[in-house]
Formats: structure tokens, sequence, C-alpha cells
């Protein structure tokens, strides 16, 4: 702003001049206020708004990164217990397969053992017919003409074995 210049006059400066001065010079601060004000309302408005996003960014990104860390240690905790399920269910499983595969080659052995006894003892049948045939012959077969006729059934006799 430049200084005003006042004529002199007698006993002073002229009053209506300094008045008119002084209500320009009050119009021109109101309007400097007003612009200022707005301005610096919005400017602090906008310091504020910036202050409080940049703190609700910094906790968002602070919560972000600890929800993203807590996830990750879950996670890696869930992997690390699922692979140890899966080991020991492949372990339980390579087991049961060795178990079954030794009960397998028993049960086989013991199929093998069951079918020799059979024939030993199919033999063994065998041989007590052959031998109770050797004994007793059948009898001979009878007549035509005798089939027809009743026939009185005999009593067993003893048989005794002469050595």
């Amino acid at each position: 702003m430049e200084e005003p210049t006042f004529p002199i006059v007698l006993r002073g400066y002229d009053r209506t001049q300094v008045d008119a001065h002084l209500r320009e010079l009050a119009h021109k601060l109101e309007a400097l206020e007003k612009t200022q004000t707005r301005e610096g309302i919005v400017q602090n408005a906008l310091e504020e708004v910036g202050q409080e996003t940049s703190a609700i960014l910094k906790q968002a990104h602070d919560s972000a990164a600890e929800i993203t860390a807590r996830s990750r240690s879950q996670a890696e905790g869930r992997l690390e217990r699922a692979r140890r399920e899966a080991e020991q269910l492949t372990a339980d499983a390579e087991d049961r397969a060795e178990r079954l595969e030794h009960e397998t080659a028993a049960l086989w052995e013991e199929r093998g053992r069951l079918i020799e006894e059979i024939r030993r003892l199919a033999e063994e049948t065998l041989a007590v017919a052959d031998d109770a045939l050797d004994r007793a012959p059948p009898p001979p077969a009878p007549e035509p003409d005798a089939a027809e006729a009743p026939t009185e059934v005999e009593a067993p006799t003893e048989v005794t074995e002469s050595s």
C-alpha cells in the first residue's frame, strides 16, 4: 500500500480527507479479510482434511498390514497343519498297504495249505473207499426173474478179518 499524502492545514491534516482515507483503508482491509478469511478457511479446512485423510490412510495402511500379517500367519499355520496331516495320512496308508500285503500273502499261503490238506484228505478217503471195496465186494447183480419175485432180506452177518 502506498503512503497517503495529506495537505497540511492550519491545525493539522484535513479531517475529511483523513476520514475518507480511513474509510477506504477499512474497505480494503475488510475485503482483504474476507478474501483471506475465505482462502484461509479453505486452506485451513484443506490442511485439516489433508491431516485427517493422512491419519485415516496411515491407520488403514497399518490395519491392512496387520490383517495381512495375521492372515499370512494363519495361512502358514494351516498349510503346515495340512502338510503334517497329509504326511500322517500317507504314512498311515503306507502302513496299512504293507499290512494288507502281508495279510494277503498269509492268506495265499493258508489257501495253499488248505488245498493240499483237502487233496490229502481226498486221497485218504479214496484209499479208504478202495480198501472197503476190496474187503467187501458188492453182491452179484440179481437175475432178471429173481428181481421180479419178492425176496426175503437176511440179517447181515459179521465179517471178521483174518490175518
